[in-house]
C-alpha cells in the first residue's frame, strides 16, 4: 500500500514504523538546503508525496508497489511516488543497482499496456521512454552504497522515486536555467562531479536508461539493463 507522510506518522502498526523512520530520513536529506534538487522539497511540505515500503526486499514486492505508483500517477499526472526496500547487504552498489535492474525486467513482463507505437525500441534512442501500465516512468534509484555520490543516497534503504516523463518536464525539466542550477548544486554536493550520464529528455546525446541507476564514480554512463531487457516483446522484429 501507498501512504502519504502524514498517514504513516498517525499509524501505529509494525511495517508502519519502520516506512516511518524511512519517511523521515528521506525528508530530512531532502528538505536540506543544499540538497541539489530545488523542486524536491514543495511536494515533501505540501505532503503530496506517496511512500510504500517493500517489507520482504523483494523485486516483486517493489514491482507490485510501482504498478500501485502507476495506478495513482494515472489519476494525478504530476503524482510523485517513493518505494522503499531493506536489501540484505545493503550498502553494495553492485548488488543494488542489479536489484533496480530486476525491478525494471519484473516490471516489463508484468505490464499489461501496449507500448505508443512511436515509442522506440532502442533504449539508445534519445526518445526512448520506459512505459508501465499506461505510464511514461522516470525512475531515480538512490541507494545507501552511493557515497561520493550523496545526491543519489537518500536514506538508509534502497529508494526509488518515481514519476511520469512528461510531468518531470512540465515542473522543471524543459527549464535551462534551473538545470544549470541544479548541476551547479549537484558539483557543490557531491564529493565527484556532476555524472555524464545527466542530461535533457530528447537531445542527441541523452538516453533516459543511463539515467535511472547513476555510478558513484565519475565513469561514462551505462545502461541500467541490457538493451534486450527493455524492448518491447512482439514489436523487435
Amino acid at each position: 500500500m501507498l501512504y502519504r507522510a502524514s498517514q504513516v506518522a498517525a499509524s501505529e502498526s509494525t511495517g508502519a514504523r519502520r516506512l516511518g523512520e524511512l519517511v523521515e530520513e528521506f525528508t530530512h536529506r531532502v528538505l536540506d538546503p543544499a540538497f541539489p534538487c530545488i523542486f524536491a522539497p514543495r511536494p515533501v511540505l505540501e505532503d503530496t508525496l506517496l511512500f510504500g515500503l517493500a517489507e520482504a526486499a523483494e523485486a516483486a514486492e517493489a514491482a507490485d508497489l510501482l504498478a500501485e505508483a502507476a495506478g495513482a500517477i494515472s489519476k494525478e499526472p504530476e503524482q510523485i511516488v517513493v518505494i522503499f526496500a531493506d536489501l540484505p547487504g545493503t550498502g553494495s552498489l553492485r548488488a543494488e543497482r542489479e536489484f533496480s535492474a530486476g525491478v525494471l525486467r519484473l516490471l516489463r513482463r508484468m505490464d499489461r499496456h501496449d507500448w505508443p507505437e512511436a515509442t522506440p525500441l532502442d533504449p539508445e534512442d534519445p526518445r526512448w521512454v520506459f512505459w508501465f501500465e499506461g505510464v511514461d516512468f522516470f525512475f531515480n534509484f538512490s541507494t545507501p552504497g552511493h557515497q561520493d555520490r550523496r545526491s543519489r543516497n537518500l536514506g538508509p534503504a534502497w529508494t526509488a522515486v518515481v514519476q511520469s516523463r512528461s510531468s518531470f518536464d512540465t515542473v522543471g525539466g524543459a527549464d535551462h536555467r534551473a538545470r544549470l542550477r541544479i548541476r551547479a548544486r549537484l558539483a557543490e554536493y557531491d564529493a565527484v562531479p556532476p555524472h555524464t550520464a545527466l542530461g535533457a529528455y530528447g537531445d542527441p546525446d541523452n538516453h533516459e536508461a543511463h539515467q535511472y541507476f547513476l555510478g558513484d564514480g565519475t565513469d561514462p554512463g551505462r545502461s541500467l539493463v541490457g538493451v534486450e531487457d527493455l524492448r518491447l516483446p512482439g514489436r523487435d522484429a
